[in-house]
């Protein structure tokens, strides 16, 4: 028999869902497909690879027994790898984890360009084992994290769905322009605010998540939030705009008159991920936005990018989340599955970013979970 080496593959968790739900079936064409399916994977050389993301997404079924079927399919795998977290923990990372690495690389290890970054993080970013060492019989520990995963679900349909709203097109408004405008007073604000909230909650009807619990009131939520934002920064005094930048810490050099406010947007989200990042450096290290721009993380770069084009869409998901802190694992994987949609935003990103495509490795979509094995190209 030839020697095979090794091949790291992300699964999407629609698959393992599948595998899963047939490895247990009462057929026997399903049962054996499943395990024909995992087999050829076994003697393929080739460890599923699991992050934090995976295991959540399979603890959510409301189910008990398809959640405990789950995790027994799971502790049968002969062959997995995790992301190691940071701290060395021995739970699979997530996105966090990947970032992270890759900013330790920058900071600590003075990398940085993107195939450096790259090239350092991956030889250290995997542990292998198989089912069992991971998923452990431990039904407090699977419990804890399954309500944690189910309340995780509702806030990334929050998220996606407000993400997705654009009130009046302000995305795509820049700040000169915005400094043009005239000025709503408090009193005028407050009452625009219900109008406000009727123009969110109509748009999250038409492209939120359709599975979104009470679009009205997130609607009316955030538009009361941004609203009290908007009363603080004025009560601050002086240039509302400058007094944004300055509260989210963004220095001033970074912000131009002709950058949208999507472009401030971004750049706002950046400068929290990098906060909350470099909090748990080690050794520590203060790390600005001066110091590791928006473009240096690669993962980050990719999500964020996906991020955008799924916002795009008619109607947006809160599993448009998972699928983008799993999109990076392109650029460390030997091949990572994504849906239909994922895909067709992947190879858009790779035709308009040529400094992306020089880095994403494979992807891949399937319609029939047992085809994957052959279009790995190895054979036992």
């Amino acid at each position: 028999m030839p020697l095979v080496s090794p091949q790291f593959i992300v699964l999407d968790t629609a698959t393992l869902v599948k595998a899963s739900r047939d490895y247990w079936s009462p057929n026997e064409s399903l049962r054996e497909k499943a395990r024909t399916f995992i087999a050829r994977l076994r003697d393929s050389g080739v460890y599923i690879t699991f992050t934090l993301t995976h295991v959540l997404e399979l603890l959510r079924h409301q189910d008990d027994s398809v959640v405990r079927d789950r995790l027994k399919f799971l502790q049968r795998l002969p062959f997995i790898a995790w992301l190691r977290p940071y701290d060395r923990n021995w739970f699979p990372g997530g996105i966090s984890t990947l970032l992270r690495r890759e900013l330790h690389a920058v900071v600590h290890d003075a990398k940085r360009d993107w195939r450096a970054i790259i090239d350092h993080v991956r030889i250290d970013l995997l542990e292998t084992g198989v089912g069992a060492e991971m998923f452990v019989d431990d039904d407090h520990l699977w419990s804890t994290l399954r309500t944690e995963a189910q309340r995780d679900q509702q806030n990334d349909r929050y998220v996606a769905s407000i993400t997705r709203t654009d009130l009046g097109n302000i995305d795509s408004l820049t700040l000169a322009e915005a400094r043009k405008m005239p000025k709503r007073t408090k009193a005028e604000r407050h009452e625009f605010m219900q109008r406000f909230a009727a123009i969110i909650h109509m748009q999250l009807e038409q492209h939120g998540d359709r599975r979104l619990e009470d679009p009205q009131g997130a609607a009316f939520d955030f538009a009361n939030r941004t609203v009290k934002h908007v009363d603080e920064l004025e009560a601050a005094g002086g240039d509302l705009y400058e007094q944004l930048l300055k509260y989210r810490g963004i220095p001033q050099e970074f912000v131009t008159d002709d950058m949208t406010f999507g472009d401030i947007r971004n750049l706002i989200e950046y400068k929290g991920h990098l906060a909350i990042l470099s909090e748990s450096l080690d050794p520590p290290a203060t790390v600005t936005v001066r110091d590791v721009p928006p473009e240096t993380l690669p993962s980050y770069v990719v999500e964020r990018r996906l991020a955008g084009i799924q916002r795009k869409a008619t109607r947006v998901s809160g599993s448009d989340l998972g699928d983008g802190y799993i999109a990076p694992l392109t650029l460390y994987a030997d091949g990572v599955e994504v849906d239909k949609r994922t895909y067709e935003y992947l190879t858009q990103m790779k035709r308009d970013c040529p400094a992306i495509a020089g880095v994403l490795g494979h992807f891949f979509r399937s319609a029939d979970y047992a085809e994957i094995p052959d279009r790995l190209g190895r054979v036992a």
